[in-house]
């Protein structure tokens, strides 16, 4: 079943921190088998139970896609459910809308938009469709077709959404202040909000306070929740407010040990990892143990080592749906100015929010920088 909203991911990458947040009835997880000896494991991660009814396992898997390690494979196996399913029942509108959910996650935003329309064709009152096309009209660059999207929201009678989705939709317009102290307002006079939404929320207000350069409020919004537990998008958040606050060693120490413990590495946390791993001159990891290396100012790589390699694979790929951590893959950690443009280029075609526009500025500035890179 669908209830309204959940921050995509945003592809904590650079899409907007509006999300399509699913529910789930009962999700169940299938209990993992312990090997009596470490010399058995070869590799391990989580494996969700199939629920009998395969909509609420798409769900699930959509939902719990959101969590560190998880994004690739939940999606993938969310995209193969859904074929046959809607090669037997194309007009279903459930399975319309995950998959529109997963186009929206592999940046084939013109599909989503497809199946949304037809969606909203027969069910007009779909808070959750609304509020997903709006965010893709934000992603693209259209500000006007999101902010006409938010206020359908409002016609179904969801005040605080609709509210929640323009006050967004203004800050990309330039009206970051406005739009900050209007949201406070909005969520001090909100009353109790459901975990879900609060945590979208948090994650807009820290985003706008962040822009106004007010580090503690930031860090102090997305202080409510025990990083563990929150999705890629707001982890990726929070460390590039303590980076910005040249705090990479808070980064190493609370990010690093989460992303190791996950099924496999975001990009976007490795990207973060590794800017925190570059800026400090105290730590190195193994594993994840922390070495203090102040003796021999050795500094460790292994974040920088492990992105590397995820790029290489992305540039084998081709992989334009990561084109923004690619772009800043070659401005910040192994500086090319010609491909930190070339990838900057091919992130704008696809996103055009805020942080897009500072990536291709700084890709641009690069070519014409006597050292090559600006920094951001």
């Amino acid at each position: 079943m669908i209830n309204f909203i959940k921050r995509h991911e945003k592809r904590y990458t650079n899409c907007s921190l509006l999300l399509v947040f699913i529910s789930i009835v009962n999700p169940a997880y299938a209990e993992s088998y312990i090997p009596k000896s470490d010399q058995s494991i070869v590799a391990s991660w989580t494996v969700p139970k199939p629920a009998k009814q395969p909509k609420i396992f798409i769900a699930q898997l959509i939902s719990d896609a959101s969590k560190p390690g998880l994004a690739s494979r939940y999606y993938g196996r969310a995209s193969a459910l859904l074929k046959p399913l809607l090669a037997a029942e194309p007009d279903d509108l459930d399975l319309q809308f995950y998959s529109a959910t997963v186009l929206q996650h592999y940046h084939q935003f013109e599909q989503a938009q497809q199946l949304l329309s037809q969606i909203l064709k027969h069910q007009p009152a779909n808070v959750a469709a609304w509020l997903m096309k709006a965010n893709i009209h934000m992603v693209q660059g259209d500000l006007v077709a999101a902010k006409r999207a938010c206020l359908q929201v409002l016609g179904q009678g969801s005040l605080f959404l609709s509210t929640a989705c323009v006050l967004e939709v203004n800050a990309e317009q330039g009206q970051v202040e406005q739009s900050y102290q209007q949201l406070q307002h909005v969520v001090s006079v909100a009353g109790d909000i459901e975990r879900e939404q609060n945590i979208w929320l948090k994650q807009i207000l820290a985003d706008l306070a962040q822009r106004q350069q007010l580090a503690e409020q930031a860090i102090e919004h997305l202080s409510g929740y025990p990083l563990e537990q929150m999705p890629v998008s707001y982890l990726a958040l929070w460390a590039d407010i303590h980076l910005d606050q040249q705090q990479g060693k808070i980064v190493l120490d609370k990010l690093g040990p989460i992303v190791l413990a996950s099924d496999s590495f975001d990009d976007a946390l490795l990207l973060r990892l590794a800017l925190a791993e570059q800026t400090s001159n105290l730590v190195s990891y193994s594993d994840s143990t922390l070495v203090s290396n102040s003796a021999n100012n050795a500094i460790s790589k292994a974040w920088q080592q492990r992105l590397t390699q995820r790029i290489e694979i992305r540039l084998q790929r081709n992989d334009t749906a990561h084109a923004a951590d690619i772009a800043r893959y070659y401005l910040d950690i192994a500086p090319d100015a010609i491909k930190a443009l070339h990838w900057a280029k091919i992130n704008w075609q696809q996103a055009k929010l805020g942080p897009d526009k500072r990536i291709l500025e700084r890709a641009m500035a690069a070519q014409t920088s006597p050292k090559g890179i600006t920094k951001a």
